[in-house]
């Protein structure tokens, strides 16, 4: 990897790694903020404290920008290269509303949707997809201090997915060719991490639960915490596994084609010294 790429991966995950730390805070923050006065005697600082879950979900949101901002040359990066986040956070509140038809808990397709954005368009997209379906998608779902939670959840979904795609380990969904028979494999490794997917933000959002409303925390109020949401996660991780089999490879397909057409997201090569940008970028 080229060092002026490095440099700026490095400002990626230096991003990333401080969310956590604010989810943490913010869950210490919950359990000690101060009361709040009477409604007709607020103060700013009351003001505050009342949206202070609104305010770090802005805070996250333009955090999860700068990873995406920073990876792909200033000079490039516009309205156009934001476009296919905006319309893959759409199509996740759109799926969240939609799925919410279905009386099954928490069987939505949002994961899913997060993951096939980060194989097409990158872990960054994928990452700022995840936190802006969190941020968007809750204003018909309900704002409150779990919004944050999300955002980092599905933006971390996003993130690994694209890494792992990167390097190969999600197989090469979305390249590969038709066999004699007009067919393509089905993404059968990308199935099962996103299965796992919905049991890894289940996860994250227990520690939400245990940080913020456990007390005292130990071994069996957090066991019993996690084993509460294992039908929630389990359904989580189905619905995800199959929007990806029967979606995924002619899904990030099409996507690919696109951005190759219209030369979206491209990362630019760097003007000292030279950068060729990704040697994995695939062609069309």
């Amino acid at each position: 990897m080229h060092r002026c790429m490095g440099k700026r991966r490095t400002l990626t995950w230096l991003v990333v790694l401080a969310m956590p730390v604010l989810l943490v805070s913010y869950g210490w923050f919950m359990n000690h903020r101060p009361a709040l006065h009477v409604k007709t005697e607020w103060t700013f600082t009351d003001v505050l404290i009342q949206n202070s879950d609104l305010l770090l979900s802005g805070i996250f949101l333009v955090a999860a920008v700068l990873p995406f901002w920073l990876i792909y040359d200033r000079k490039r990066a516009g309205a156009r290269d934001l476009v296919p986040v905006a319309l893959m956070a759409a199509l996740c509140v759109v799926g969240r509303a939609a799925f919410a038809l279905i009386p099954l808990p928490n069987f939505k397709p949002v994961t899913a949707i997060v993951i096939v954005t980060a194989l097409a368009f990158g872990p960054e997209a994928g990452y700022l997809t995840g936190a802006l379906a969190g941020f968007l998608s809750n204003f018909l779902f309900g704002q409150g201090p779990w919004t944050p939670w999300q955002m980092f959840s599905w933006g971390m979904m996003g993130l690994l997915a694209g890494i792992l795609y990167r390097i190969g380990v999600l197989g090469s969904v979305g390249t590969e060719g038709a066999d004699r028979e007009g067919k393509r494999k089905k993404p059968v490794r990308l199935c099962v991490f996103g299965f796992l997917c919905g049991f890894l933000y289940g996860w994250i959002m227990d520690l939400y639960y245990i940080v913020g409303w456990v007390d005292p925390i130990n071994w069996k109020t957090v066991a019993a915490a996690y084993a509460s949401s294992f039908v929630f996660d389990l359904s989580h991780g189905i619905c995800t596994a199959l929007v990806l089999w029967f979606a995924a490879e002619p899904w990030v397909r099409k996507l690919l084609r696109v951005k190759h057409k219209f030369g979206l997201m491209q990362e630019e090569s760097c003007s000292m010294p030279p950068c060729q940008g990704d040697s994995r970028t695939r062609q069309q």
